[in-house]
């Protein structure tokens, strides 16, 4: 089953429920990714470029450096649809939820996206080593978003378009 079949949809764009949610939800979803790319550039950077003497395993600074992109995201997605949105009567709330959750691709994007998510959070909670848990967890969160958005790539470019033909 498709996360989006979880979100309740209507047969019209003028009828959708949860729009305001629905809309929000999918920006935020999607800088997740964004900004743990950006997260991990860092510690990356600073381990493999610069070459300083990490005190951590570098799981541990992706982790730590990623729950803390992870909040930024959240913010910032939040305010990029409060910003886009702002002062848009309903029905464009509606309509842009509307067609989120009826584009196939988009919601193949979400399903990966949304795995990698929870598959992150267990596996970063798991593996915090001596971060807290909520670092541990938000910060594999923000991960599995990246990894469920790049498999999903890799998905589409190869697999997805011997099913399309």
């Amino acid at each position: 089953m498709a996360l989006n079949g979880m979100l309740p949809t209507s047969d019209y764009a003028e009828d959708q429920p949860l729009y305001h949610f629905i809309l929000t939800t999918h920006v935020v979803h999607r800088v997740l990714p964004i900004g743990a790319f950006i997260s991990s550039a860092i510690p990356l950077a600073s381990t493999f470029i610069l070459r300083r003497a990490a005190v951590h395993p570098l799981t541990v600074l992706l982790l730590r450096s990623n729950s803390t992109g992870a909040l930024v995201s959240l913010g910032l997605g939040g305010a990029m649809t409060l910003g886009r949105m702002w002062g848009r009567a309903d029905i464009e709330w509606k309509d842009r939820s509307w067609r989120l959750l009826r584009n196939t691709g988009q919601a193949q994007l979400d399903d990966f996206s949304a795995a990698g998510l929870v598959a992150g959070a267990l596996l970063g909670a798991a593996g915090r080593g001596p971060l807290p848990l909520w670092r541990g967890a938000v910060g594999g969160a923000g991960l599995g978003t990246l990894a469920g958005t790049v498999a999903f790539v890799v998905w589409k470019s190869t697999l997805g378009k011997k099913n399309e033909q």
